[in-house]
């Protein structure tokens, strides 16, 4: 039996289409709600839906329902057009107009929903000759506009016109926001109109005061390190970096699906409960939150179970939480007790890589693609997968090319991160950043 992921991956395509629909007013909009339905011979119902943006952002969220009854599809069409009225189209125009805003996004470096990619891509055909062209109107004049949404908050509004500042560059873009002044703030005038020079001395002035600077001045440090950041980097080149890295760095992801080899154990082993799964996972958020806490529950969880490679795997969490001094000696033992086990490979890489004893070639497994602790696995869960990107923030700084570590912080803008995991990563990098650029700048 395949999953509904699976099915919609391997079979969609050879289900006749039923219906296609858009919102009414999308020409006008530009902003595309759109549903592709396919039916099975049992007279059921697989709709994959699109949210669009033609403006700028591309496929912004997408969505599936999996072998409904018509009745069940019906229902939730009808509670969609009571917001949005919808119409019928034909498979060749929804065809285009998604993959006219996948490509028109790309251009700036906006890559669509990772659902898109993973999943529901493979309910459209594919992008071939065979499909007739149909002429879509993206962006503005030819140029992206971003029209801020609702839910959109001030981190992602500055993240996605610093992208629009790298990709179309300054003046060759617009904004739709009904707060002016957000959109003068956000487009960092501040520094645009400010001397290269200006903006280095004010940069060193910070930095030397980083502990005592006031709320105004941290609000503007970071955009003041990204500005200088643009001014010295190659944009061709971070552009080819970035797409590279997106290659790289952008895994499908399941919270739902804990893998055994999330504890280290075998993927045929079926002994372990779903509990215990469940409760390692539990103690690895308490981890982070609060060591001395997940101290106090791991000795449960150690009593509970036998799984001794995810005991030592939480036990090495905690000390390096603590900056404990037996967390290197601890972690080289059990890295050749466990020799498989991904998360303890992946604790054991970064601490090659931040070691000024070994360089990045001589490292094994470098340059860490996710082959080399996720063999043969196309799922993985989130603990991994942000376990893996915290290697690479160390990894990509040890490199010392600034031009890569920028397509780095970039290509985070468009992986599916949780808020403090990626508020994590980012502090990470701005910390290389400074450093890098006050190497670059005092020469």
């Amino acid at each position: 039996m395949l999953s509904p992921e699976n099915y919609i991956r391997k079979k969609a395509r050879s289900l006749p289409i039923y219906e296609c629909r858009i919102n009414e007013a999308w020409e006008d909009t530009h902003l595309v709600q759109l549903s592709v339905a396919r039916s099975h011979i049992n007279g059921n119902i697989t709709a994959c839906f699109y949210l669009v943006d033609l403006l700028c952002l591309g496929v912004k969220d997408t969505d599936f329902m999996f072998n409904v009854p018509i009745h069940k599809y019906r229902e939730y069409i009808e509670k969609i057009n009571d917001g949005l009225p919808s119409v019928d189209i034909a498979y060749e125009l929804a065809h285009n107009i998604v993959y006219a805003g996948v490509e028109f996004a790309e251009e700036y470096g906006f890559k669509p929903h990772k659902d898109f990619t993973a999943i529901t891509r493979f309910m459209l055909e594919e992008d071939t000759d065979d499909i007739d062209l149909i002429d879509i109107e993206c962006g503005r004049n030819g140029e992206p506009t971003y029209v801020r949404g609702p839910f959109d908050d001030d981190l992602k509004v500055k993240k996605i016109i610093s992208q629009l500042e790298k990709t179309a560059g300054p003046e060759n873009y617009s904004i739709i926001d009904e707060d002016d002044d957000y959109e003068e703030e956000n487009k960092f005038d501040y520094f645009d109109d400010m001397e290269f020079a200006e903006k280095k001395d004010m940069f060193f002035d910070l930095n030397n005061r980083i502990d005592k600077l006031s709320e105004e001045e941290k609000e503007r440090f970071g955009p003041l390190v990204s500005s200088l950041v643009d001014d010295v980097i190659d944009l061709d080149q971070h552009n080819k970096y970035y797409d590279e890295l997106f290659e790289k760095l952008c895994l499908e992801t399941d919270e739902e699906i804990i893998p055994n080899k999330l504890l280290g154990l075998s993927p045929n082993d079926q002994t372990v409960l779903d509990d215990l799964k469940l409760q390692f996972i539990d103690i690895y958020k308490l981890i982070l939150e609060n060591p001395k806490l997940g101290k106090k529950e791991l000795k449960v969880f150690e009593k509970e179970t036998k799984i001794m490679s995810a005991v030592s795997f939480l036990e090495l969490q905690i000390l390096r939480m603590e900056d404990s001094r037996k967390y290197p000696k601890r972690l080289q033992e059990y890295v050749q007790k466990y020799p498989n086990y991904s998360m303890i490979r992946l604790l054991w890489a970064t601490e090659l890589v931040t070691s000024s004893e070994i360089s990045l070639s001589d490292i094994p497994d470098y340059p860490f693609n996710a082959e080399s602790f996720f063999q043969d696995r196309t799922i993985i869960h989130p603990i991994e997968y942000l376990n893996f990107l915290l290697l690479h923030a160390f990894v990509i700084p040890s490199e010392n090319d600034l031009c890569k570590l920028e397509a780095f912080d970039s290509v985070l803008n468009n992986l599916d991160l949780l808020e403090d995991d990626e508020a994590g990563i980012r502090a990470i990098v701005l910390i290389h950043k400074v450093n890098q650029l006050l190497t670059l700048l005092k020469q």
